[in-house]
């Protein structure tokens, strides 16, 4: 499946824009979206699709255990929109450099997306908002648990690559199916 979509740059082309040290700034992020949406009101809304789609974004690659996630993977719309690229590593097929991990956390959030969503580099509770979102979003996945894994057993017939038993498996612990909503709120959380 391919879809261009046009108006956005690799989280890599962003951070570096100003310099290879840009990687390692909080703030190339937040300074390119404010480029990109000038006014207060393009601004607002430019960083509440930037927290909605990364805490979809960290759910997702979470459940589905999306791997390659280096910042060439990780694409950001000018209005805002994180969205992940290269779909060759997924349902915990990891990337590995002979016995190591190459994606050792289970969803990739940086600082400088940090920075976008708590609004400066301080702890906001526009990030404990982020977080309760995250978990919000996962409790109703795992709700909707036994629909998910029906529709990957079905396609573990259809010959996609990676699609198999394993693979199953691994959702379904990813979702702490023995954990109750606080459980699993808490370890989401950590």
């Amino acid at each position: 499946m391919v879809e261009l979509i046009n108006d956005c740059e690799t989280l890599r082309k962003i951070q570096t824009h100003g310099g290879i040290t840009g990687s390692f700034k909080d703030q190339p992020l937040a300074d390119w979206l404010q480029k990109h949406n000038p006014t207060h009101a393009d601004y607002s809304r430019a960083v509440e699709n930037f927290t909605f789609s990364c805490a979809g974004y960290c759910v997702a690659t979470y459940i589905l255990g999306i791997g390659d996630r280096h910042n060439d993977n990780i694409m950001i719309k000018r209005t805002g929109h994180i969205f992940h690229i290269d779909f060759s590593k997924f349902l915990g097929d990891a990337q590995m450099f002979g016995n190591i991990k190459r994606d050792r956390t289970p969803f990739v959030l940086t600082p400088d997306m940090a920075y976008v969503i708590n609004g400066g580099d301080k702890p906001t509770q526009k990030f404990q908002d982020f977080i309760d979102l995250c978990c919000e979003a996962f409790n109703v996945i795992r709700e909707n648990s036994e629909s998910l894994v029906t529709l990957l057993r079905l396609m573990t017939s259809s010959g996609v690559t990676g699609v198999t038993s394993q693979a199953i498996r691994y959702v379904k612990t990813a979702l702490l199916p023995e954990q109750t909503n606080s459980e699993a709120t808490a370890s989401f959380t950590r």
